[in-house]
């Protein structure tokens, strides 16, 4: 039952349901937080796998954006799955409660800003030397939605964080990619979700194969939390297009707070 909320919302959001399925493991199962990081790594994958191809038939996902983002993006998270094995549970818990409420702040802060379009000789350059832009039709409101990624260098470099978070928490790299993309790059909200869906995938892919390496994964827990988790995922996916961006912002604040709180609490020792 928590694979399955994780999945659905983690497929409504773009995030692969892990910044979801960590705190529900540790908080709610008593699951020790690496073995929860390395079974929502897993399920991370399934998550992306079962949302990603409704996004790209859809329109959202901007595949060639994607796929330059992960350059960095699998660096960073090989690097930081690499270290994870060796760092103190309660310093994990904590920096999952920090890596919440940032996201928290970033996704309301992305809602004030409803101008996501370059102007347009910015516009022209960039599709000119990368060919990134892109477009969809918006289902909530029937309109067409153009774009241009801004700051691809940034993006890029900033994309290796992502990865880290994700080898390091288990959260697949959308709570850094989805903002990332949102504020930075000025991609709109469907757009960031669908295209971090697709790429959490491969993110959670890289941090897996070395935790499976290290014995940090339990396949009693594994198994369930694929299931559940890629159900959920068709589901959320098939909604999210339906849902007005303003909505999905709001119900991903509420949520994202209170997980950074309990989070926070279990790091300094105690449980709410």
């Amino acid at each position: 039952m928590l694979s399955l909320f994780a999945g659905t919302f983690g497929a409504i959001l773009g995030l692969g349901g892990g910044i979801f399925l960590v705190p529900a493991l540790t908080l709610l199962v008593g699951v020790p937080i690496k073995f929860a990081v390395s079974t929502s790594l897993i399920a991370v994958v399934a998550t992306s796998v079962a949302s990603s191809s409704i996004y790209l038939k859809k329109g959202f996902t901007n595949l060639r954006l994607g796929l330059l983002l992960e350059t960095t993006t699998v660096l960073g998270a090989v690097i930081g799955s690499s270290i994870a094995i060796y760092i103190k549970e309660e310093f994990l818990a904590l920096l999952f409660s920090f890596v919440a409420l940032y996201t928290a702040i970033a996704m309301w802060r992305s809602e004030k800003s409803k101008n996501n379009s370059l102007p347009s000789e910015e516009r022209k350059a960039t599709k000119s030397s990368l060919n990134l832009s892109n477009e969809f039709i918006d289902p909530s409101t029937g309109n067409k939605v153009s774009y241009a990624p801004k700051n691809l260098l940034a993006g890029t470099v900033l994309s290796s964080t992502a990865g880290a978070m994700s080898a390091l928490l288990g959260i697949g790299g959308g709570p850094i990619k989805v903002p990332l993309m949102r504020l930075v790059m000025g991609i709109p909200l469907k757009a960031a979700t669908a295209t971090s869906s697709f790429m959490v995938g491969i993110t959670a892919s890289a941090s897996a194969l070395i935790y499976l390496g290290e014995g940090l994964v339990k396949t009693e827990l594994a198994i369930p939390a694929v299931l559940g988790i890629f159900l959920g995922a068709r589901a959320g996916a098939l909604a999210a297009g339906k849902i007005k961006s303003r909505y999905i912002n709001f119900i991903f604040v509420i949520l994202l707070i209170i997980i950074a709180l309990e989070m926070f609490m279990k790091g300094i020792g105690a449980v709410l």
